[in-house]
């Protein structure tokens, strides 16, 4: 498309050095190519979208559902969607209505997820510290105003809790693993992430006052790991630790979590100083920092 107006732009030079600038047909050809491009940018703006609804909360939409969520008119969404299913992006089982993400956008993913080789490097320590704790292990990282799951190992205990699962989303200002993230940005990034997302409540214990979690926020950076007591999950605790570059930047975070029962809170200290260990050990294998997961630390 750019080569094209470039095209009629020279094309035009030597028509209106030769005789004037009458060819308003030109003109007319250039602003079709211009609104043209911008409707291309605006569809691919729109696909890009629907394609972001998707995750592990809600792997499944209808049209209808998508043009609802997004404002499209359905004749709209059903263009886009038809587009994505074309190029492998989208899906749906034997013509059923309902549309999941397809074989391209998995591709995709996984060529992602090969860039960002914290959880290849992680993944060994989680299970052991999975192993040595008898719950489960969590591997988040800041992504927006977000943390996002990177890896999960599951406890062996009869009761567990699958809280999150990798690629899920979760609030900075509740629950250690999402703690332990806000702790290591700067007070800067606390208030612009704070204004935006606000301090929704999960639970009874979920912290809503500013200056109190700014608090605990500092209080983390001090003893080097966060807890949490049911701030996301009824009858959930956790323990979570850093893991920084050389820099001391943040990279990640490791976490522990299971029942309150099993997690009770004469075992904080010591679950805080082998997850601070485990999150050390990663910390080491780290050799060059990882793309897009990094945050500079206050």
């Amino acid at each position: 498309m750019g080569r094209q107006r470039e095209e009629f732009k020279i094309l035009r030079f030597f028509l209106d050095k030769r005789y004037g600038s009458g060819y308003f047909v030109f003109t007319v050809i250039e602003n079709a190519f211009s609104l043209c491009a911008n409707e291309m940018n605006q569809s691919l703006s729109h696909g890009l979208e629907i394609l972001l609804l998707f995750d592990s909360s809600r792997p499944v939409f209808t049209v209808l559902e998508i043009a609802r969520l997004l404002r499209f008119s359905q004749s709209k969404t059903y263009r886009l969607v038809r587009a994505l299913v074309h190029y492998g992006l989208l899906e749906t089982e034997n013509g059923s209505g309902q549309y999941t993400l397809g074989m391209n956008a998995l591709r995709l993913g996984l060529l992602a997820q090969q860039k960002f080789k914290i959880t290849v490097i992680a993944l060994p320590f989680m299970k052991e510290l999975s192993r040595l704790t008898k719950e489960t292990v969590l591997l988040t990282a800041v992504h927006g105003n977000k943390a996002v799951c990177l890896e999960r190992v599951e406890s062996e205990e009869p009761i567990r809790y699958s809280l999150f699962t990798p690629g899920a989303n979760l609030p900075l200002h509740a629950g250690a693993s999402s703690k332990v993230l806000l702790a290591y940005l700067s007070e800067a990034e606390w208030d612009a992430i704070l204004q935006e997302e606000g301090l929704p409540r999960f639970t009874p214990q979920t912290i809503t006052d500013r200056s109190i979690l700014k608090a605990e926020l500092k209080e983390i950076r001090n003893r080097g790991y966060a807890f949490s007591d049911q701030e996301i999950d009824r009858e959930v605790r956790a323990v979570a630790a850093a893991i920084l570059d050389p820099r001391g930047e943040l990279i990640a975070g490791l976490s522990v979590a299971g029942p309150a029962y099993r997690i009770h809170k004469k075992r904080v200290q010591s679950l805080g100083q082998l997850v601070k260990r485990y999150a050390e050990k990663i910390a080491l294998q780290i050799q060059e920092p990882l793309p897009g997961m990094i945050r500079k630390s206050a």
